[in-house]
């Protein structure tokens, strides 16, 4: 599937290879005149729903930052990934990718050979299930793992290079990190941002101060973050640039309610908690939000508010809540200064995939800035008397992961119930790239400009409407399909005689006539509402 889903995304505009003339290098994609309206009404859908009804503040930070503000914040020293070299061929590689994908191919062949009749011996029964279970053991213990203590794993494995079978030398730590010389002078180092958070603590003390010096104050950034991968794959999934949208909900740390707690108090949420993955069970436990804090599974009311809203947003965005869950990660993959860390995870042809991380960040981040650059970040709380450094609370979103997602939940092959011969995209109205389409029947007899006048009407509306007169009315419906465009509205021979039109409808193909005054008034009323059959 996801190899159909890449397919018709290249084919339509969804996406387009970064400097594909050239040779394209893997981790960049830019997204074309299909998927970039997509994309601003996935971040515009984001800001509506999670900044605008909470009153929450939006920025926009510099993306080049000088060394010392990631020397506080632990990136420079920290902030990368296990790198190994094979000593005959040169070629470097992910260590931790290699482990992984060494352990999941063991896994796969002994579900192969269990797939394939009952073994002989009882004997051999019990050595495979151990020999599994050691397997997702080793698996279990990839994450924080130390560069010596991977290079002993790859050992201990018998791992060689996948390129040449080559010995691979010990492994490494590269930090991920872009740098660069800020100004012609040599020696004064600056980094791409590596996440848009740094900029958001940074100016912290304004924005408290411009919005009336209280707690608890919401600040949220849209942009552009990067990342030198080692080896990105997988399409979006992996880049060295991509796009986050971020909230920084900042609050005194002696009152971690929430003030909107009680709209999600009753919202389930499915959480894969420690005490599962340590049994090693891959089950996860539904429950409300107010049970999980109540279980103490969830720290607070504060990050059980956005994992709730986290799981309705998803399901607005085309993702079943069947296919996504919250990993509770363990502590040794959970940074010291965490208060706990959160990811959404979705089912997906690559397996599961983390999509969104939410974190209890405590006020490591405010302290690690105030220590480095001896300014004070404390505030006054004024109904107790005293000064403290607040505390955080992160949701972070991937939008190209999540875009990812959309393609691949929202995507319909061709045949099915509807017996299509061709396959698209059941695309939510709020975010399909096109609002509608307007096709005349014909391009002759005046119809042609009346489609013209019809669709200049709708853009002046502010529809984001596509205009096709190119080839037959039904090779048009197809090609909308296969974008996801709601609603088709044909201009024919009766739209000249009453000033009506058809609005065709993409889930079912079925049709109904609607005055051309009425049409803005019909699409505003038919996307409010997610309708996308007759």
């Amino acid at each position: 599937m996801k190899e159909d889903v890449m397919e018709i995304a290249l084919k339509r505009g969804f996406l387009i290879p970064s400097n594909e003339i050239y040779g394209h290098i893997s981790g960049f994609y830019d997204y074309g005149t299909v998927g970039a309206p997509m994309k601003r009404k996935i971040e515009e859908a984001w800001r509506s729903f999670f900044l605008r009804k909470d009153g929450a503040f939006e920025v926009e930070t510099a993306t080049l930052l000088p060394e010392i503000v990631l020397k506080a914040s632990g990136h420079v020293g920290h902030f990368g990934d296990p790198l190994v070299e094979c000593t005959e061929c040169k070629k470097k590689f992910r260590a931790d990718t290699l482990v992984a994908d060494h352990l999941e191919g063991e896994m796969k062949t002994l579900a192969a050979r269990s797939a394939a009749g009952p073994l002989a011996q009882e004997r051999e029964m019990e050595a495979e299930g151990e020999h599994a279970k050691r397997l997702k053991e080793h698996l279990s213990r990839l994450p924080g793992m130390k560069p010596e203590e991977m290079s002993a794993k790859i050992k201990e494995l018998g791992i060689k290079c996948p390129e040449c079978q080559g010995r691979l030398a010990e492994v490494g730590w590269f930090n991920l990190m872009f740098k660069t010389n800020i100004g012609p002078i040599e020696g004064n180092p600056g980094y791409t941002r590596p996440e848009t958070a740094q900029g958001i603590f940074l100016d912290f003390p304004r924005i408290f101060r411009a919005h009336g010096t209280r707690l608890p104050l919401a600040v949220a950034q849209i942009g552009k973050s990067f990342r030198n991968e080692i080896s990105p794959r997988q399409g979006l999934i992996r880049l060295r640039e991509f796009t986050q949208m971020e909230i920084e909900y900042f609050f005194n740390p002696t009152n971690d309610k929430h003030p909107k707690f009680a709209e999600v108090a009753n919202q389930k949420i499915k959480i894969l908690t420690r005490e599962s993955q340590e049994a090693g069970k891959d089950e996860e436990t539904e429950m409300t939000a107010q049970e999980a804090v109540e279980r103490k599974i969830i720290p607070n009311q504060i990050l059980a508010y956005y994992l709730a809203r986290e799981t309705q947003f998803y399901v607005m965005m085309g993702v079943p809540y069947s296919d996504f869950r919250f990993r509770h990660m363990m502590a040794d993959e959970t940074p010291h200064y965490s208060g706990g860390n959160f990811d959404l995870e979705v089912k997906t042809s690559s397996g599961w995939i983390e999509t969104i991380g939410t974190a209890y960040r405590t006020d490591f981040d405010l302290r690690s800035h105030s220590e480095m650059s001896k300014k004070d970040l404390s505030v006054f709380i004024e109904e107790e008397k005293r000064k403290t450094i607040p505390h955080v609370v992160e949701p972070s979103f991937g939008v190209d992961r999540l875009f990812w997602v959309i393609l691949e939940k929202c995507y319909r092959e061709k045949g099915g119930a509807e017996g299509r011969d061709w396959s698209w995209f059941d695309f939510p109205p709020l975010i399909a790239p096109f609002d509608c389409a307007v096709l005349p029947l014909m391009k002759k007899d005046g119809l042609k400009e009346k489609a013209e006048e019809v669709a200049a009407m709708l853009r002046n509306e502010g529809f984001n409407c596509y205009y096709d007169e190119s080839g037959s009315v039904g090779r048009r419906y197809a090609r909308q399909d296969e974008v996801g465009t709601p609603y088709c509205i044909t201009i024919d021979y009766d739209t000249l005689k009453d000033a009506t039109a058809t609005i065709r409808f993409r889930n079912d193909g079925k049709q109904t006539r609607v005055g051309i005054s009425e049409l803005p008034s019909a699409l505003r009323n038919l996307a409010k509402e997610g309708k996308v059959t007759a």
